[in-house]
């Protein structure tokens, strides 16, 4: 399928010499997610049946908040219309181009068979984009990064997606260089049968560790809690030794590993430890603390009992401690789940549905379950600005969940005038790179006032507006 830019400036697909129609992004004229999504499906499907492989990579705009913040979002539109247009031109008829989210666009590139190749790839994609753009007075310097995947016929879209996104959070944090590829041999240390012993091994040497990015109130502008993320340092994953690996990649097996109730433990008494220190320190007594809970967990009999310990065992109250279900993962079977979560609810424990609106996250799930916090995902955030349909989609979302009595947190926020829209579209609470990136506790200890200071300026202009500064609706 090859895509071709018309004269006013859209893209149209040929395949077999007909033009088609296709979703297209409303900034960029590019294809959009969806119809990335389909390539993704289609070239797997190749390559399972024939073995041919694909290299999928990310670009991103690393520097896009610095320049909406500090020029205005009509010159971060114009980097990203400049950025598309080089993308469509270097890769031409060889592969396929599309807007993936927010500052990042993905490519698909057939016919790649090993880490080298797909690093050259990179390397040429980087080459060919603009290192500055010129708007009006200003000259815009433009930072990328960049992430390559290779496809193995083992994988699934899902994983396949997981990994390329954790490759590109990596290249952005990078000083330089920005490219970050990886290969067969990366994807084959993550396959379950693998991973199983090795990660009981992982749990037993201290090798995982925690991650808290700030939730901030948009109506009071205060800091009103954390969610903790999981990461493995393992020093023997990537290719050049140690390196931080997200859930996404490891979850399959974990889930078929002794080590899922421990860990699972582990992560909620280090979250409410840690909340509980920053909670005395900056005398918030309802900052909370969110983390993720795997329907393995949940099924398991020990559930209830363990999380309980542990609020009782850190002096915390339930209302601070925030669960959240992953609409995706628990959705198929949360009838099975709702029972032990409801007890939970009961105690004062705050029950959040995460990716809400998309996949199994629908609102047929808080018809059926009475949550007292929903999630909107970073794909629905993301569009806000870019397009009046996202603005319409969000809203409504949000005025649904408050007609339920829900408390809406917005992920992903990266931008101001996604902080401000949202708050003027009713949410109550957002993180996001906007406020910070999730960072380690020791991090999360010397940054703490500022965090405070973030969300002040963040704060909602209008007063009139019911403030949750003291925590979620629970």
């Amino acid at each position: 399928m090859v895509f071709r830019r018309t004269t006013a400036g859209s893209i149209q697909t040929t395949e077999n010499g007909v033009d088609t129609d296709t979703n297209l992004d409303g900034l960029t004229g590019l294809p959009d997610r969806w119809q990335l999504e389909q390539w993704v499906t289609t070239n797997l499907d190749r390559c399972r049946r024939t073995g041919d492989r694909f290299g999928m990579f990310l670009v991103s705009v690393a520097n896009l908040s610095e320049i909406n913040n500090g020029y205005g979002s009509a010159v971060g539109d114009e980097v990203l219309q400049a950025i598309a247009e080089s993308l469509s031109t270097s890769v031409g008829a060889r592969g396929s181009v599309a807007r993936y989210l927010g500052s990042e666009f993905a490519v698909i590139w057939p016919g790649l068979f090993g880490a080298d190749e797909a690093r050259r790839v990179a390397n040429d994609l980087v080459s060919m984009l603009p290192l500055q753009v010129t708007f009006e007075n200003f000259v815009v310097p433009v930072h990328v990064a960049v992430a390559g995947l290779l496809s193995d016929h083992d994988t699934n879209e899902r994983r396949l997606l997981v990994d390329v996104e954790a490759a590109l959070a990596e290249a952005r944090l990078q000083k330089s260089g920005h490219v970050v590829i990886r290969d067969e041999t990366y994807s084959a240390q993550r396959q379950p049968e693998v991973l199983a012993v090795r990660l009981q091994r992982a749990f037993e040497n201290d090798e995982f560790q925690l991650y808290f990015q700030p939730i901030v109130s948009l109506t009071g502008g205060t800091l009103v809690g954390f969610e903790a993320v999981l990461r493995w340092l393992a020093p023997d994953a990537g290719p050049s030794g140690a390196e931080l690996i997200s859930p996404g990649v490891f979850l399959e097996a974990l889930r078929a590993s002794p080590i899922v109730v421990p860990l699972h433990a582990w992560v909620l008494r280090e979250t409410l430890r840690h909340v509980s220190l920053w909670n005395r320190r900056l005398n918030l007594p309802s900052l909370f603390g969110a983390t993720n809970l795997d329907p393995t967990f949940v099924r398991d009999s020990r559930f209830v009992e363990v999380v309980m310990s542990a609020v009782n065992e850190l002096g915390v109250r339930p209302s601070q401690v925030l669960l959240d279900v992953n609409g995706d993962s628990a959705g198929p079977e949360i009838n099975l789940l709702w029972p032990a979560l409801q007890i939970l609810k009961a105690e004062g424990v705050g029950i959040a549905l995460e990716d809400f609106g998309i996949g199994f996250g629908s609102p047929d799930l808080l018809r059926r379950c009475r949550f007292d916090v929903i999630r909107l995902p970073r794909v629905l955030v993301g569009g806000l600005g870019l397009a009046d349909e996202d603005r319409v989609i969000v809203g409504n979302l949000i005025r649904m969940a408050h007609d339920l009595g829900c408390a809406v947190i917005a992920e992903g926020v990266e931008t101001k005038e996604q902080a401000e829209m949202l708050s003027k579209l009713g949410c109550d609470l957002a993180q996001g790179f906007l406020f910070a990136r999730p960072a380690p506790a020791n991090e999360v200890d010397r940054d703490l006032d500022h965090y405070v200071q973030i969300a002040k300026s963040i704060g909602a202009k209008d007063k009139q507006r019911p403030s949750v500064s003291d925590g979620p609706r629970y």
